[in-house]
C-alpha cells in the first residue's frame, strides 16, 4: 500500500516520467519532436508515437541518427507512405479531433489561429503546460491512452536515460532513437502501470509482442 503512494503523489500532480525529458532536448532534438508532433496531426493520427518521433528525426535530416537511418535504407517519403498503409496505433473511436469536428469545431483551424497570433513554440509550450496541470487545477486525469503522447512516453523516457548513463547533459536525436528502438522490443512494458497496460489492453494493445 505504501509503495503505491509516490504513483499517487506524482500522478497528482500531472507527473508522468517525462518531467526530466523536454527541459533536457537540445535544439535538434526540440525540432524533431516538433516535426515530429507536425507527422502526427498531418497524418490525422489522435497520439504522438514512435513511429513519428522515427518520421521527424528523418524529415530533420542533419543528425547522426538520420544519416545512420538513412544508410540503412530508410527515408522520410518511404516511411511515411508504410505508416499510412499500416494505419495509425490509435483508431477513430478514440480520435478527439474527429469528435469535435462532429460538433462544428475544427482544431487545426483553432491551432492555426493561436500559431498566427502567438506562434509555434508559445502554443506548444502551452499545451505541454496544460497536459501537466494537476487534477485540482483542471487537468486531466493521467496517464490516458488519449494522452497526447503516452505512446511515445516510454521511448522519451529512455532517450533521457540513456543520455544520463553516457553522462551527456542534453538529449539528441541519437538517443530518441536509441529510446525507439528500445521500446519496440516491448511497447506494452515494465515501465507502465497496472493502469496503463489496463487501458492500453482495450485497445488492443498485447505484452511482448509489436503493436
Amino acid at each position: 500500500m505504501l509503495l503505491r503512494i509516490p504513483r499517487w503523489l506524482l500522478a497528482a500532480v500531472g507527473e508522468d516520467g517525462t518531467a526530466g525529458v523536454w527541459s533536457r532536448l537540445d535544439s535538434d532534438a526540440s525540432e524533431v519532436v516538433r516535426l515530429a508532433y507536425a507527422e502526427a496531426q498531418a497524418l490525422d493520427h489522435p497520439c504522438l508515437a514512435d513511429e513519428h518521433l522515427l518520421l521527424g528525426v528523418l524529415r530533420h535530416g542533419r543528425s547522426r541518427a538520420a544519416a545512420a537511418l538513412r544508410a540503412r535504407g530508410l527515408d522520410a517519403s518511404t516511411t511515411r507512405a508504410d505508416i499510412v498503409r499500416i494505419g495509425p496505433t490509435l483508431g477513430p473511436a478514440v480520435h478527439l479531433p474527429s469528435a469535435l469536428r462532429a460538433v462544428g469545431i475544427d482544431p487545426v483551424q483553432v491551432r492555426q489561429h493561436l500559431e498566427a497570433r502567438f506562434g509555434e513554440r508559445v502554443v506548444e509550450a502551452a499545451e505541454r503546460r496544460v497536459r501537466r496541470r494537476p487534477r485540482w487545477r483542471g487537468g486531466h486525469p493521467r496517464p490516458s491512452p488519449l494522452c497526447v503522447y503516452l505512446l511515445a512516453r516510454r521511448a522519451l523516457v529512455f532517450a533521457a536515460v540513456s543520455a544520463a548513463t553516457r553522462g551527456e547533459a542534453q538529449i539528441t536525436p541519437e538517443h530518441l532513437i536509441h529510446g525507439v528502438l528500445r521500446d519496440a522490443r516491448d511497447p506494452l512494458g515494465t515501465q507502465l502501470s497496472r493502469r496503463n497496460r489496463r487501458q492500453l489492453r482495450t485497445l488492443g494493445f498485447r505484452a511482448g509482442r509489436p503493436n
